[in-house]
């Protein structure tokens, strides 16, 4: 299995730069997973909670979550890694109905590039491709690139440069990334994020508001 998306990836990797994506641009769709397919926020904080930890209940992107247990940065960087490389991050659960819409997307012909900051170690890697393949048919993510925990976007989005792909994320500064290079981004709403406001960065409440945008953007597209 780890083999598998090993693989797709380098696939991906070598035809970024070439019109194939400029063919399949209504068909693949790239995306966060945190806080967009699963819901990661709150598998973590239960599981501070059972290493003692108490959270101050004022919710903040992950990226910041040293705020919401009032601890240094240093250390929630520790426990966060500890936490995307043990088994309590292989069962998180879907984000906002995304198994059904994501589901209904794949059965419309869309394929799914997973972008996620979640870890570089192989262990973390193993466990999110398990986690998907507990809700999504193995052909949903024809790529899932793992960058370290935390990192920035901007090269991973690079490789689709100009393409006008969807981007769904839930960090601001990677929205933006999306953005700068040329691929049209969908914000998933969350109280660390509400704040923003850019025309043309499209917010959603869930995955059944996604489904629409996709529609909407397509029919256009092919009009």
């Amino acid at each position: 299995m780890f083999e598998y998306h090993k693989i797709t990836l380098n696939i991906y990797v070598e035809r970024a730069n070439y019109k194939y994506w400029e063919s399949r641009v209504d068909k693949i769709i790239l995306t966060d997973i945190d806080g967009v397919v699963f819901d990661w926020h709150t598998a973590f904080v239960k599981w501070m909670h059972l290493q003692g930890y108490s959270s101050t209940g004022v919710i903040h992107h992950d990226a910041e979550i040293h705020n919401e247990f009032g601890i240094s940065l240093q250390e929630a960087t520790i426990k966060r890694e500890e936490f995307n490389a043990s088994m309590a991050c292989s069962v998180l659960e879907p984000m906002r109905e995304s198994q059904q819409w994501i589901k209904k997307l794949h059965e419309e012909g869309y394929h799914f590039i997973a972008i996620t900051s979640l870890s570089d170690k192989p262990i973390a890697q193993y466990y999110r491709y398990l986690n998907l393949e507990d809700y999504f048919d193995t052909d949903v993510f024809v790529d899932v690139r793992c960058l370290p925990a935390g990192a920035p976007k901007i090269d991973a989005l690079s490789d689709f440069e100009d393409s006008g792909l969807i981007y769904i994320d839930d960090r601001i500064s990677n929205l933006e990334d999306a953005l700068a290079v040329g691929l049209n981004p969908i914000m998933m709403k969350h109280a660390y994020n509400i704040h923003y406001s850019n025309k043309k960065v499209h917010q959603v409440a869930n995955w059944n508001d996604i489904y629409k945008y996709i529609q909407h953007v397509y029919k256009n597209a092919n009009n």
